[in-house]
């Protein structure tokens, strides 16, 4: 059971309806609603509780957070209820530094009693929220005890069941003995509350809820419900034209609903105040009347009967509006203005109707006949209130005003004012220029207005200007206007400058300047400078000691250019003292000179002056770009540099953007320097995907910035290459005799770079096969992703791989997987022999048939006696490997013919050759050795058994011979019990003969044991290095006996991790790819076949092609300033292999010298890179480190910083330096005096670390280049048991990244001393390519 889901709910289960102004509204209780506009937000949940289940005893926490404004109350109920105190129950609350209130209720030792549904509402004046979850306590149902419900007639109603317990009981309702529902009014909701619709008087009574456990535990409460009628009130208004002084009255009456009713009368929604002429009075138990004694202006208002009882609460509202006479808000005044000044005059009324304000103006100066004024809205407007406003007041505003106001109540109101307007000195004539020839009369006229006294006079450097000879000063009045005239004689360039005329009264004084300018024949233009100089513009300034036009004349400064024919002229007007110079072309250098000129003639030109613009970047692109594929990994750019007359300044370089085409992303742009300005520059890019389109684009730069793209952007491929990895899922299996089924799946496609034409599979037999070909290994091309190889060895383990192949070339093979063929029919056993061991018995012999076509699981003997039908004899069944098998209860001197089959699970196969033998009585036969002698191939360490039996009478005794020498038993041969001899431990290939001798003579068998082992160390050389890519060439040795299956090539670089390349068997050169340019490399090889890895050949150290960085010239790469050094990177040139990246430091010339990072990587889209805020007139040191994969190359820069006016404090402000041993200015050297004296050094040392390394040689007995194991000092076993050490190493740990103790590649290299993953075999050597 749940309560309802949210406050609506909780307010709709406790609500009761009321009309409101003929509607309904809520009686609940007091939510904090308010009905004006208000900012504040209402609560939000910001955490609430979840339900939970608990055992009695156990203790629970309720917590609540909410945010608002203002901060909300949060409150808790429990089924609907306030909780009730407790000891066991605490409620507390608090507010946290980021304004949520937080809220909790601790219960401690829960019962079932506190099991039900917790509510938690958050409330503030703008609203409310709540949320309930359950808490559920294991014990027997209860219902608590349920509050009476009061309804209102027609509503719907839900009785809430207050139950717990857990498990959830069963919830069911009664009234007066009868299950509810009864009717389809009522309905039992899910969550147990009984919903009565449309409730009536009917409904009354005595409701229980019921609840019953699982096991049948029940508990119940009662409640009584009480329908109500709410309140009905008759409709009611005012009568309407009512006046102030008068009398009325309002009645309310209450037609309807259950009593007690309780009336009450409400103005503006609040109660009403104390008034004597108002007054309330109750008539009765259903009415209530308002009567007003005397209506005043205040009774304006609306009124609300309200009328209330249980059920709910109504109300009806009638408004009020008493007629009111006109009366000053705020009564006129007279006013004082000034001309063109704004005046407001106050005029403001109230009254019911609102008053309407007129104004009126009197003409003249008297306080009579005023006439309507007329409002233009533009000078004068009337305001909201009434007031007038008058803008730009003129004179003739002044005048007599009257505001007045009426309504259609009581009389009007009104009042004249006077405004009075007052107009200040002012000067109506213009300021400006005056010009004048020297020697002759320059005349200034000045007029004013104003009210009197107005007094006007003329001002020269701030002081008034008394009549002489040379100048007077003439006044004049009329039309309201006073003049002045200012005559000056004779005048000179000192007469000059400014003149004041100021006019001044009581009300104001106002001026005007005129600039009296003297012309003279013009003098040259002093003081000319070029400044702001942009790459488009420059400003020239200049000072005229006398007012003239100024004629600004500039050309391009070449030697051969004359003012005449390429000079370019600017006029400027007079008085002008600078003027911008526009229209220049970027990075030009301009001279300019100025002229005067003016009515009296032309001065000499100024005194030249130079002037450079600064760059712009380059407005067009690099033309003729052309791409063309340099192989499948890279790209041969070439460009020509942009028109001339679009570079817009010195190119310092090129940006090549590149990328992908069709894939989304941006361009990888890389910057390289000017190498042939007016030639074709070219750049190859590497390290890119095979066959892949490209987009290349290229632009130029300048000091400036960079210019557009090359457009259009060209796109090309780069050529196809062989496909980067093998085949995947590479499966087989046997199929029919000598077949094997081979499938796959195609490599992936990020590793094909041209489309695949077809499939190589590689079969290898894992043991030498005896055919009519030379070749040991089986090549088959197909162009699907299965195959069937056929013509292979039965029974024959073979190892298979496949490669891909397109026009290119091959992709690395397949790891091996391994398959058996099927067993074939034998061949006919071999050495059959027939021997008579009496007179009616006979012995025949022979060997397994060859070559080996599968497991022989019997041989069957047919003899023929007497021309008779053969005989069948089955041998060797049940797994017996029995060649020999004696004839008995022959007929003696008959003539016996036997042959001999072996058979497989494939058939029976060819007979041998037929023998003839006649049985025949002697006292003694001729000794025969049985035991099929034959090849037998075990591995290095394995045992075998080599079979032998001596037959014969008298019975023969058996010995065995290896290699002339008597086999006694030992440690690695034994002897056993019937003549067999058993091997523990074959450890070289021999033949062991076994001898029967007896009396009557001597026969031998003959087991070949071929031991085989891993393969010989192979070796490995260098056929010749690319830039990322060693082609080598492989020289197998002994393959132990057994085919070699494959090789491996484990190759790492400087201090990196081994990697292993697998090469398919049979070929005679491997390139290892994707190697770092310019690095150096360590590569061996091994070989495996069934036995295991060989050793691993001796270590090639050779370099890819490409070499570190070589050093930059300073001066391309350094260029200077005041505060800042700038570095063209991408001018440090490379020797073969990319610069990757640089690193920037910043040093001291202090003891102890320390470097500063300042740019730890700086990539290869960087142009210029600026080190700025250094100290000017000052040296600074740089370290900066180019880094390649060929390594790194680090220059170091003493450098000095220009004076503010661009003057050195050095001859050569950038000087190449290296460190000595010590700091400071002294412990710089230079570059090629350490150079020379580190090349001694270093030879010297290498000198005593050879002598060091031979007599260190000479007394280490350990393995030399070119010894075998053989010749080594010390015993064989011990010899052997170091090479079995080595060639387990390789055979079970051939990765080098774990390395087993006396494993090559756990030995270390003279030149990486520190790395525990360097190899060092018996000989090393070093390739250097050319």
């Amino acid at each position: 059971m749940s309560p309802p889901a949210n406050i609506d709910d909780l307010a709709r289960d406790q609500d009761t309806e009321a009309l409101v102004g003929g509607g309904l509204r809520r009686a609940s209780r007091d939510l904090g609603l308010s009905h004006y506009p208000h900012t504040e937000t209402a609560p939000q949940f910001r955490y609430t509780p979840i339900d939970q289940t608990v055992s009695p005893g156990a203790p629970v926490s309720l917590k609540c957070s909410a945010v608002g404004s203002p901060p909300p109350v949060i409150t808790w109920t429990r089924d609907q209820q306030p909780l009730p105190p407790s000891h066991r129950t605490s409620v507390g609350s608090f507010r946290t530094a980021l304004g949520q209130v937080v809220s909790h209720v601790n219960l401690s030792d829960v019962t079932v009693r506190e099991g039900g549904s917790y509510t938690c509402t958050a409330h503030n004046a703008h609203g409310a929220q709540a949320h309930s979850s359950r808490l559920n306590v294991y014990g027997p149902p209860f219902v608590r005890a349920m509050p009476n419900v009061t309804a209102v007639a027609g509503e719907d109603v839900k009785l809430w069941c207050p139950a717990g317990g857990y498990p959830v009981p069963a919830v069911s309702w009664r009234r007066e003995g009868r299950s509810l529902p009864s009717s389809i009014r009522q309905e039992v909701l899910s969550n147990g509350t009984l919903l009565v619709r449309t409730a009536s008087h009917e409904d009354a009574g005595r409701y229980s809820c019921v609840v019953t456990g699982r096991q049948g535990q029940t508990a119940a409460s009662h409640t009584f419900l009480h329908v109500l009628k709410p309140p009905e009130i008759d409709t009611f208004t005012f009568r309407a034209g009512l006046e102030e002084g008068r009398r009325t009255q309002l009645s309310c009456m209450v037609t309807g609903g259950d009593l007690p009713i309780t009336i009450n009368w409400l103005k503006d929604g609040r109660h009403l105040q104390h008034d004597p002429d108002l007054e309330s009075k109750q008539v009765s138990d259903f009415s209530k009347v308002l009567v007003f004694k005397r209506l005043q202006e205040h009774h304006s208002g609306t009124y609300t009967c309200e009328a209330a009882n249980a059920a709910a609460s109504v109300n009806h509202t009638a408004t009020l509006k008493v007629r009111v006479s006109p009366r000053w808000v705020v009564e006129p005044g007279g006013s004082t203005a000034l001309v063109d000044s704004t005046v407001v005059m106050d005029c403001s009324a109230r009254g019911h109707p609102q008053p309407v304000i007129t104004w009126m103006k009197a003409p003249g100066n008297t306080k009579r006949d005023f006439q309507p004024l007329v409002v233009d809205g533009l000078r004068s407007s009337q305001a909201s209130n009434g007031s007038l406003i008058l803008q730009n007041t003129k004179t003739s505003d002044a005048g007599w005003y009257l505001c007045r106001a009426a309504n259609s109540v009581g009389k009007p109101i009104s009042k004249a004012v006077q405004l009075t307007v007052h107009a200040p000195a002012r000067v109506m004539t213009e300021g400006g220029r005056v010009t004048g020839h020297a020697g002759q009369v320059v005349t200034v006229t000045c007029e004013a207005t104003g009210d009197d006294p107005l007094t006007l006079t003329w001002l020269r450097h701030h002081a008034p200007i008394s009549p002489g000879h040379r100048a007077t000063i003439r006044e004049s009045e009329g039309g309201g206007v006073v003049r002045a005239v200012l005559e000056m004689h004779s005048v000179t360039a000192a007469d000059a400058g400014p003149y004041t005329c100021r006019a001044s009264n009581p009300h104001g004084d106002h001026s005007q300047v005129f600039d009296v300018a003297i012309i003279e024949p013009p003098t040259p233009p002093s003081n000319v400078e070029v400044s702001e100089v942009t790459s488009r513009s420059a400003v020239v300034t200049w000072r005229l000691p006398q007012p003239a036009a100024v004629t600004i004349q500039y050309k391009a400064a070449a030697e051969d250019e004359m003012w005449a024919s390429h000079g370019r002229n600017v006029s400027v007007g007079q008085w002008a003292a600078s003027h911008v110079l526009t229209g220049l072309s970027p990075h030009l250098t301009y001279v300019v000179r100025l002229m005067a000129h003016n009515d009296l003639g032309v001065s000499l030109p100024s005194p030249t002056q130079l002037f450079t613009t600064t760059e712009e970047a380059p407005s067009g692109a690099p033309r003729d770009v052309r791409v063309a594929a340099g192989g499948p990994r890279s790209l041969l750019v070439t460009w020509r540099a942009p028109d001339t007359r679009l570079t817009h300044g010195t190119l310092r370089g090129y940006t090549l953007a590149l990328r992908r085409q069709n894939l989304q992303g941006h361009f990888t742009f890389i910057t390289r320097p000017v190498i042939d300005l007016g030639g074709v520059e070219q750049y190859e890019v590497r390290g890119l995907v095979p066959a892949s389109l490209y987009e290349v684009a290229v632009r130029a730069f300048t000091r400036a910035g960079p210019g557009p793209l090359s457009s259009p952007r060209i796109v090309d491929s780069t050529s196809h290459d062989a496909p980067s990895c093998s085949p995947a899922g590479v499966s087989c299996r046997g199929s029919g005799r000598g077949g094997v089924r081979v499938w796959w799946s195609p490599p992936s496609t990020s590793c094909v770079h041209a489309p695949v034409s077809g499939y190589t599979i590689v079969a290898t037999p894992t043991r030498h096969v005896h055919s009519s070909g030379d070749s040991s290994a089986w090549e088959v091309n197909t162009t699907n992703l299965e195959k069937n190889l056929d013509s292979l060895p039965p029974a024959t383990n073979i190892s298979v791989r496949v490669k891909a192949f397109n026009e290119v070339g091959f992709s690395p093979p397949s790891r091996p997987v391994f398959c058996v063929t099927e067993d074939d029919v034998p061949g006919p056993p071999e050495g059959v022999r027939a021997v008579v061991t009496g007179p009616t018995t006979l012995l025949v012999t022979w060997s397994p048939p060859r070559p080996h076509t599968g497991t022989i699981l019997h041989y069957t003997l047919y003899s023929s006696r007497d021309e008779q039908v053969a005989i069948r004899d089955v041998v060797g069944a049940g797994g017996s490997e029995a060649t020999w098998r004696e004839l008995s209860g022959l007929t003696p001197a008959s003539r016996v013919q036997v042959w001999v089959t072996a058979n497989t699970v494939a058939g029976e196969g060819t007979p041998s050759p037929r023998i003839t033998a006649i049985p025949n009585p002697k006292p003694s036969y001729t000794p025969a050795a049985v035991g099929g002698g034959r090849t037998w191939h075990v591995g290095v360490g394995a045992g075998v058994t080599l079979g032998c039996r001596g037959l014969g009478s008298p019975s023969p005794t058996t010995s065995w011979m290896r290699g002339g020498v008597a086999v006694t038993s030992g440690q690695l041969m034994q002897l056993l019990p019937g003549g067999d001899l058993h091997l523990t431990a074959v450890r070289e290939s021999n033949n062991y003969t076994c001898w029967a001798r007896s009396s009557a003579g001597v026969d031998t068998l003959t087991h070949q044991v071929v031991a085989l082992t891993p393969p010989a160390a192979p070796s490995l050389s260098l056929s010749h290095a690319s830039h990322h890519a060693l082609n080598l060439t492989i020289t197998s040795a002994s393959d132990g006996g057994a085919p070699i299956l494959g090789y491996t090539v484990h190759h790492r670089g400087r201090a990196g991790e081994w990697v292993e390349v697998e090469v398919a068997p049979g070929v005679s050169g491997v390139v290892v790819r994707g190697l770092p340019c310019g690095a150096p490399h360590h590569v061996y090889l091994t070989a495996w076949n069934s036995q295991g890895a060989s050793a691993p050949s001796p270590v090639l150290v050779a370099n890819t092609l490409g070499s570190p960085p070589g050093r930059p010239e300073p001066e391309r790469l350094v260029e200077v300033n005041s505060t800042c050094v700038t570095l063209r990177l991408y001018a440090w040139p490379e020797l073969g292999c990319p610069i990757q990246s640089w690193k920037v430091e910043l040093g001291t010339e202090d003891d102890g010298a320390t470097w500063t990072p300042l740019h730890s990587r700086v990539t290869l889209d960087t142009t210029d890179l600026g080190v700025c805020d250094l100290a000017s007139a000052s040296w600074h040191l740089l370290r900066v480190t180019a880094s390649s994969t060929a390594g790194d190359t680090t220059v170091v820069y003493r450098v000095a910083t220009t004076d503010g006016a661009g003057g050195s404090i050095a001859a050569e402000s950038v000087q190449e330096v290296l460190m000595s041993g010590v700091g400071g200015p002294g412990g710089w050297l230079d570059a090629h005096i350490v150079a020379g004296v580190v090349s001694a050094l270093l030879l010297a040392t290498a000198f005593i670390i050879c002598v060091c390394v031979a007599v260190r040689r000479r007394r280490y007995g350990g393995y030399r280049q070119g010894d075998s194991v053989d010749e080594k000092g010390g015993s064989g076993e011990d010899d052997n048991a170091r090479n079995s050490e080595l060639t387990r190493a390789h055979l079970y740990s051939p990765t080098p990244t774990k390395k087993p103790r006396g494993s090559l590649a756990s030995l270390k290299t003279q030149d990486d001393t520190s790395d525990p993953y360097e190899i060092c075999p018996y000989a090393t050597f070093r390739y250097h390519p050319q």
